[in-house]
């Protein structure tokens, strides 16, 4: 009998903002709520606490916190791990394969959910990984009601280990928070000045390594120098010595013409991203990339590396760019396309829209999950 109550389990040890803008859980939550069903986020801290408790469609949201401990990157709760708290829920959504509360989850309960999205080891000692799947790995594959990953990256990766039955499902975008009304901000106006008289590319993310910053500066530089009426928008935070190091690298006379800002609401992007005549990201790995889907969703036109997000948003669908070299020029080459043939790249743009609106919300990945989970319940009790 349905219980019409889940739980999702955040068990990495990272630390956790509530503040966030696109905590994944909480859009999904919302989803499920909608779909007639009372939903419990639960993460790992020093102390058990329930922070937020609010009703969606007249069904309860909450979001809990348990007193854990750390084990490697992972953490442990054995206040979960009884078979009458996790009874009171229909399923239980596990988050990342490589985590240890995954597999004492699934061996106490038989309703166990994996939802997992790294497609690279991250674990900080190499040879930790295959002693992780040694041990773990195929009682994990065997347990779990359904896997779900977020993307054909991870669904390779997790393969490659052995796990079966994967369904890429990618991540979902809450619309709600573009499609409000809400007033532009005198932050806002000023990038939006900049961006209106000019021909502007647009970043936004982190600037760091990772996200390949100094990348970001070389295509800019070469494409300001074959292109003088191009105007480079960042918004985004980094370390300031390490920013100032790779600004320093563009020429004095293209300085001008980059604007960075470190921060704005998030419910602003709703009138930046259409202004960009491209929007780049150039990570070096990415396990999905929330600014993919914002930006496919509001109108940019997007040329990005090869990563999580892009293989299942973009390859294939003709919905951007995907390079997979880090090569300035050939990144310069496709800005350039992008600009020369604007029919082209608006109807790519609306392609893009349309597949993020139909296939990427919230609502369309908590209907996936619902109907995978039944499928598999009924073909296990004809077993």
């Amino acid at each position: 009998m349905m219980k019409h109550k889940i739980l999702y389990v955040k068990n990495s040890s990272s630390k956790f903002n509530l503040n966030t803008y696109n905590v994944q859980a909480i859009g999904l939550g919302k989803a499920f709520c909608k779909l007639g069903f009372d939903y419990d986020f639960l993460f790992f801290s020093k102390e058990d606490s329930i922070l937020r408790e609010e009703y969606i469609a007249g069904h309860r949201l909450r979001i809990i916190s348990r007193k854990g401990i750390r084990i490697l990157r992972s953490e442990y709760c054995h206040s979960v791990l009884n078979e009458d708290f996790l009874g009171q829920y229909d399923f239980i959504i596990s988050t990342e394969y490589g985590q240890v509360m995954t597999y004492c989850l699934s061996k106490v309960s038989k309703n166990v959910v994996l939802y997992s999205g790294p497609y690279y080891n991250l674990f900080k000692l190499p040879f930790m990984s295959p002693i992780y799947d040694f041990f773990f790995t195929k009682e994990i594959n065997d347990q779990c009601k359904a896997k779900f990953v977020k993307s054909i990256l991870a669904k390779e990766y997790l393969e490659a280990k052995g796990y079966t039955n994967l369904v890429n499902i990618g991540v979902g975008l809450d619309v709600e928070r573009f499609d409000r009304n809400v007033p532009i901000q005198a932050e806002t106006q000023k990038i939006i000045d900049f961006m209106t008289t000019n021909d502007c590319v647009l970043y936004v993310g982190s600037l760091s390594d990772r996200k390949n910053f100094p990348f970001l500066i070389d295509v800019y530089t070469k494409l300001k120098s074959e292109r003088n009426n191009i105007k480079f928008v960042v918004i985004g935070k980094g370390d300031p010595r390490y920013v100032k190091r790779y600004v320093d690298r563009i020429p004095r006379q293209y300085r001008d013409d980059l604007l960075r800002i470190e921060k704005i609401d998030n419910s602003q992007l709703k009138y930046i991203y259409p202004l960009a005549k491209a929007f780049l990201l150039p990570s070096k790995q990415e396990i999905f990339g929330m600014v993919l889907l914002e930006s496919m969703y509001l109108g940019a036109p997007v040329i990005t590396s090869r990563n999580g997000g892009s293989t299942t948003l973009i390859e294939g669908r003709n919905t951007g760019t995907i390079i997979s070299e880090f090569d300035v020029r050939k990144w310069v080459n496709a800005i350039e396309q992008y600009l020369d043939n604007p029919s082209e790249t608006t109807a790519m743009t609306e392609r893009a829209h349309q597949l993020i609106s139909r296939d990427f919300v919230w609502t369309s990945l908590a209907k996936k999950i619902l109907q995978t989970v039944e499928e598999n319940t009924y073909q296990k009790d004809r077993q």
